[in-house]
């Protein structure tokens, strides 16, 4: 298989030009490693791992040796959550020493929460996530969906998204965008993703957490995999699984910090009486959601079961959106929006200058009115905050409704 060329690659780069510490944060096997060591092959570096026994017995003999050895090369250390010491080291090497590039780091885990550390880099560190593939990185372009629905000529731009039919968005959905998995046939990969699950849920959530409960992460995590994109309620879960509602949150923040999951804050307590609080959850690929469930693309292209994949359209499209904030000209957070009279947006973008970008996701070939209420909502509310509202489906043609209103195959995210 050809090298995929990462689209946050060009970030590395520069973030080594003006940070001493840059953190390649995301899930085991999302090609992290690939990464660091393609970047360093260009720089006068040294790599190790911590997944050797050997440099990890050397690395907490004397963390501080171990860090500081290399003098002026790049040390590029992988898999850092082995050895959270090696934190405190690095920060006193560069309080020592301050210059960009000093460290380039991978870990499989948010380095914040890892057991047993005990420094943040803050103000020495930048982190930047990498997660499985984009469809654009697969496709090899460097996509960035908010960015075409900020320029002027919106509409010319959707227009320009390839046709695709309900079947080919349910292979992309099965096939997900795990490097080793995405290629596989379906029954291969859900060997893949069941090892995976296994030795992430088993071994490295024992050493990243001190949780009571950890032989029951595994349901807690396929319960969540089959309600992906629903709202989150505490009290359901916890009565499923068997663990006290005020526990809960800890497996919740693991399961993000082991990068399976995406929490999508709940929008609009400022501004609509009626708006709710609880966050929907999401998980990080449908790939791994199908094969631990049995899921394959034939059954969810299937007209007859559009009400199971409307759940896993809306994840993949999020999931998408949510990889490309990494490398967008634009700076945006994930929210969604549901009132107590249920009238709801899938997702909602607010931009670093207070505008809004509202999404709503279908799995039908059309549309209807009735698809825009929730957007027509934020924008009456809203005003010229509101800088549109899109309604992404698996037709094949794009539309203005007027007033910031349109509609787009859901492949104009991955047009250049």
């Amino acid at each position: 298989m050809d090298l995929i060329r990462r689209n946050v690659e060009t970030l590395v780069r520069e973030t080594l030009n003006d940070t001493p510490v840059t953190v390649i944060q995301g899930a085991r096997q999302v090609g992290k490693s690939t990464l660091a060591s393609m970047i360093a092959r260009d720089m006068d570096s040294e790599s190790v791992t911590m997944d050797s026994d050997t440099a990890l017995t050397a690395a907490e003999e004397n963390p501080y040796e171990f860090v500081s050895q290399f003098h002026d090369r790049l040390l590029v250390i992988d898999e850092i959550q082995k050895c959270p010491e090696l934190l405190n080291a690095m920060k006193l090497s560069v309080d020592n020493k301050r210059k960009p590039g000093r460290f380039l780091i991978t870990g499989s885990a948010n380095i914040l929460h890892l057991k047993g550390a005990n420094e943040s880099l803050a103000g020495r560190a930048e982190t930047i996530v990498l997660q499985p593939f984009s469809t654009g990185e697969i496709k090899g372009i460097k996509e960035d969906f908010v960015a075409m629905l900020m320029r002027s000529d919106t509409l010319e731009n959707l227009r320009t998204a390839m046709p695709m039919s309900r079947a080919d968005y349910a292979r992309l959905v099965e096939n997900g965008g795990y490097p080793d998995a995405y290629t596989r046939t379906e029954k291969r990969r859900r060997a893949y993703f069941k090892n995976y699950i296994s030795r992430v849920l088993d071994h490295d959530a024992d050493e990243l957490s001190g949780l009571a409960h950890l032989d029951r992460l595994k349901t807690i995590h396929a319960m969540l995999a089959g309600n992906t994109s629903k709202i989150y309620v505490r009290a359901n879960l916890s009565q499923l699984v068997g663990i006290p509602e005020s526990s809960l949150n800890g497996y919740i923040r693991l399961l993000e910090d082991l990068c399976l999951i995406h929490s999508i804050p709940a929008w609009g307590k400022n501004y609509f009486r009626r708006a709710i609080s609880k966050p929907k959850i999401i998980m990080s690929d449908t790939g791994l959601v199908c094969a631990l469930h049995g899921i394959s693309a034939n059954f969810i292209a299937n007209i007859e079961n559009g009400n199971d994949f409307g759940p896993l359209l809306e994840t993949f499209v999020i999931a998408e959106i949510e990889k490309q904030k990494v490398w967008s000209e634009y700076d945006y957070s994930l929210f969604h929006y549901r009132d107590t009279d249920k009238k709801e947006v899938d997702l909602v973008l607010e931009l670093a200058d207070g505008s809004v970008i509202a999404i709503e996701i279908k799995s039908s070939s059309s549309f209807s009115q009735e698809d825009f209420t929730g957007i027509k909502l934020l924008r009456d509310k809203l005003g010229t905050r509101f800088h549109c509202g899109i309604v992404l489906y698996t037709g094949t043609e794009a539309f203005s409704l007027g007033d910031r209103l349109f509609t787009a195959p859901i492949s104009a995210i991955w047009q250049q």
